[in-house]
């Protein structure tokens, strides 16, 4: 009987456990950023603001890129809880006429972890 009491109660802790995530967390204020239209030629850059809301320090592995196109960089450092980070997101629209739609992927430790995200906007010929 006492046996079956501690191997319930054992089991119990390691259920509740479970759902309790320990670790980095990365959360993003957006995933997607809008351009809007701009001209042929232009490069423009977008900030994604993060904060690490975990109880562990966040180390961004990598950032990947679905286009040559997209020009990422990244904090190198740890980010500590409750510290917040930038993910910068550079487009060259040189001979990129049309709509665009472009996605990068943050790689951490995070307990959940990879976060996609977009950039999207119009180039139009320029003049």
């Amino acid at each position: 009987m006492k046996k079956s009491l501690l191997f319930t109660l054992i089991g119990l802790s390691a259920f509740g456990l479970s759902f309790m995530q320990k670790g980095a967390n990365i959360q993003f204020l957006e995933t997607v950023h809008d351009f809007g239209t701009m001209q042929e030629g232009s490069k423009p850059k977008y900030d994604f603001k993060f904060v690490n809301s975990g109880d562990a320090p966040l180390v961004i592995v990598s950032v990947d890129k679905s286009c040559g196109c997209t020009e990422p960089s990244f904090p190198e450092e740890a980010i500590m809880p409750g510290d917040t980070g930038i993910i910068q997101v550079g487009y060259n629209s040189v001979g990129r006429e049309g709509r665009f739609d472009k996605s990068i992927t943050v790689n951490s430790n995070a307990v959940d972890g990879a976060v996609r995200l977009r950039i999207v906007g119009k180039v139009i010929k320029k003049d």
